[in-house]
């Protein structure tokens, strides 16, 4: 037996390929302006109504009108309304997942799920009931996925954690491979509140002087470029061993020989 796909797409495709579901939800759309004639739809009958062969614009409108009605005041336990107007919406979202995981290498998985939740937040706006509409809330999916994907594609991976935990000023000073164990400490970084920065926790150990010297320097709003840079030389010349110079070789003095 094969694992089912991580696909989030997938897993919404296949809860309405499931014959029961199909009827759970009915749409009373109106064949004309005037709603002088309407008919019921089943969530495949819309679906066929909006891609299938012969499909009119004006009527497409009109299904599109009654799903979105649905989806807002849906009230039951398991959210049909609202999984309704999601699928769908695949048809219309797929071909952008296949050009942003192409062009900027983001995860599938993820792109689908940020889109997913770019519906379900627009859905959930107060306003949402006057001013949405089928293509505000494909827009709005779309330009989630592409501004995650560009977000994920800035951040450069770092070494400097793992530096910590293997540079020498983790060890006893003297360097002897038998010196005591010196104790380290515990670093725990949580998550901010604001959606940019870290997506996780971070917990690592480390030197409190080496903390302090080398890892981390002061970022306060109130401190200027200049004074980081003097800070970050300062660091460096602490760190530098007695004796060593840095830079072109000197020449011997006059009179000496070399």
């Amino acid at each position: 037996m094969h694992p089912r796909s991580s696909s989030v797409f997938a897993s919404v495709r296949r809860h309405f390929h499931a014959p029961w579901v199909d009827s759970a939800v009915l749409l009373t759309v109106p064949t004309d302006a005037e709603r002088a004639e309407q008919v019921v739809l089943t969530a495949a009958g819309a679906h066929a109504a909006l891609y299938g062969k012969g499909s009119a614009p004006q009527f497409a409108a009109a299904v599109w009108k009654e799903v979105l009605r649905t989806a807002l005041s849906d009230n039951t336990s398991h959210d049909t309304g609202k999984l309704l107007l999601i699928w769908l919406a695949l048809p219309r979202l797929t071909g952008t997942v296949h050009r942003v995981c192409a062009r900027l290498r983001a995860n599938r998985s993820d792109v689908e799920a940020e889109m997913i939740l770019a519906l379900l937040e627009e859905l959930a706006a107060p306003d949402a009931a006057s001013r949405l509409s089928d293509h505000s809330l494909i827009c709005a999916a779309r330009t989630r996925a592409w501004n995650y994907a560009r977000d994920g594609h800035r951040e450069l991976p770092s070494s400097q954690i793992e530096s910590i935990a293997q540079d020498r000023a983790l060890t006893a000073s003297d360097g002897e491979a038998g010196a005591p164990h010196v104790k380290g400490l515990d670093v725990w970084v949580d998550r901010p509140d604001a959606p940019d920065g870290l997506r996780a926790p971070l917990c690592f150990r480390g030197r409190l002087e080496y903390l302090c010297d080398v890892a981390f320097i002061d970022t306060d709003t109130g401190t200027d470029d200049r004074t980081r840079r003097r800070s970050m030389r300062h660091n460096l010349r602490k760190k530098r061993r007695p004796g060593r110079r840095v830079g072109p070789r000197p020449f011997p003095p006059r009179g000496r020989r070399a």
